[in-house]
């Protein structure tokens, strides 16, 4: 029936237009919105939510597809987008030109004045960023002698070159409080250049009171350099092998800024960490709206990979700010299988998984198709996952790098394998003054909570839980 309207609609205009023309338009008008038109059919076919899209006004069809596909989404959904050409090209390219570091904007951690900062997360070996001497954890307080704001901070991603000020922080001891030091540190960047941002970011092994753990910083689920590409999974292989060798018994996997990548990727993964009865079983289920039931399906814990396998029966997971759909399909899908443990922050809660639509405009839509259920039926994280433990890490300095067992959410996982209670635990009441031990210190935490803004994770915008072609 919308469809008969819409159409409807759309002859009216084209026949308002002829009166008012005196001329026969009709086709021209009906090219102008053709491009719409297949959008809003394709979506009325696979959307998940397809019931809820808003009908459009007569003058909608006469935007441009990324405007038009946004005007069509239901009100619930935050997470399905579009790809125009420029940007398409861009995601399928190997490498990014990039100063090679990620950040995110925080409010003032001292709480003295209401300056923005980036914060850096992570930095990328070889790249300007790390060439210049930049470290995890610093205080970006300048961008070529400007304050930071959320407006000039493209400037902190590529381009020919920048000058940054960093800012440490000094404890007053006297005051009892974190504050500005007065040695400004100046970091120069050469031109931005191409570099692989390869999601298998470290993997390493930490013996631990006997024990030999696996820690692997994941920052998404993608097979390869280009769609077509499996070189990461094979990457996954070879590096579990290893693992297996290495006699681990323990693993952590550190999803803090992973939001979510490729189904695929998500169901290795999960094979290659889970008791190794649960392969051959099913993974997740994937469920599609109400035309599309016969496409209904479910993905396997693949067996072909149990000589990879660590057959482990429990998984701590490291979560943060952008941990997000594939992620969160890994904590869901395995739980019923083996125990699974959260700590750090709130996940962000996306149960759905999404579809790749090529189209004939070359852009590439990316709409919620699928709920993603585990093999029990469970899909209730549409809040996210809460983790056991809650460490926020942007509220402590200094920051270790990733990987070192004293960086915060690291030394306290540790603590967590080993039998103990987190130091850190913000969600537990702290131990009173004096009575922890030495190795179980909390961290330095800042007086202020940081409150996160602009984010270059999620500026790239990973394609979050894409779906493989169906079986």
């Amino acid at each position: 029936m919308r469809k008969d309207i819409r159409t409807s609609c759309l002859c009216s205009l084209a026949i308002l237009l002829l009166a008012a023309c005196g001329e026969d338009r009709t086709y021209e008008y009906l090219a102008k919105t053709e491009t719409d038109n297949w959008i809003e059919d394709r979506m009325q076919e696979m959307y998940l939510y397809y019931q809820d899209m808003p009908q459009p006004e007569m003058e909608d069809y006469f935007k441009s597809p990324d405007e038009f596909f946004a005007s069509i989404l239901a009100p619930q959904d935050k997470f399905s987008y579009i790809e125009m050409p420029a940007e398409t090209q861009t995601r399928n390219n190997i490498q990014t030109v990039t100063y090679g570091f990620d950040f995110v904007l925080t409010s003032d951690p001292t709480g003295t004045s209401s300056r923005r900062t980036a914060r850096v997360l992570q930095v990328l070996p070889q790249s300007p960023a790390a060439l210049a001497g930049l470290q995890r954890g610093d205080y970006i307080v300048q961008v070529d002698g400007n304050n930071v704001t959320t407006e000039n901070s493209y400037r902190l991603q590529s381009g020919e070159g920048v000058t940054l000020t960093v800012l440490p922080l000094v404890d007053n001891e006297e005051e009892g409080y974190m504050e500005w030091g007065i040695d400004t540190l100046l970091f120069t960047l050469t031109p931005s250049v191409s570099l692989e941002n390869n999601p298998v970011y470290l993997a390493k092994v930490i013996e631990q009171g006997g024990q030999r753990i696996g820690y692997l910083m994941y920052n998404e689920f993608k097979s390869g350099p280009t769609e077509s590409d499996i070189t990461y999974m094979e990457q996954m292989l070879q590096t579990f092998q290893w693992f297996k060798q290495q006699n681990v018994t323990d693993f952590i996997l550190d999803l803090r800024y992973n939001q979510g990548g490729q189904v695929s990727c998500a169901q290795l993964l999960a094979a290659l960490l889970a008791p190794s009865g649960a392969l051959g079983q099913e993974f997740a289920w994937f469920e599609f709206n109400d035309k599309q039931q016969s496409s209904n399906y479910s993905l396997l814990l693949p067996s072909e990979y149990a000589g990879y396998n660590l057959n482990l029966n429990r998984l701590f997971i490291i979560s943060g700010l952008y941990t997000a759909s594939a992620s969160e399909m890994m904590v869901n899908c395995l739980r019923p299988y083996m125990a699974v443990h959260l700590i750090g922050t709130q996940t962000v809660g996306k149960n759905v998984a999404m579809t790749r639509i090529e189209s004939p405009y070359e852009f590439v839509m990316y709409p919620v198709t699928a709920t993603v259920y585990n093999k029990d039926g469970q899909s209730d994280y549409t809040e996210g996952f809460a983790p056991e433990y809650l460490i926020t890490e942007l509220n402590y300095y200094p920051w270790h790098e990733l990987g070192d067992p004293d960086e915060l959410l690291l030394k306290n996982t540790l603590q967590w394998i080993a039998g103990g209670i987190p130091s850190d635990a913000e969600n537990l009441e702290q131990p009173e003054e004096g009575g922890e031990t030495e190795e179980a210190a909390p961290a330095a935490r800042l007086r202020h909570d940081a409150e996160p803004g602009y984010s270059s994770i999620l500026k790239r915008g990973f394609p979050a839980a894409i779906l493989p072609d169906r079986p």
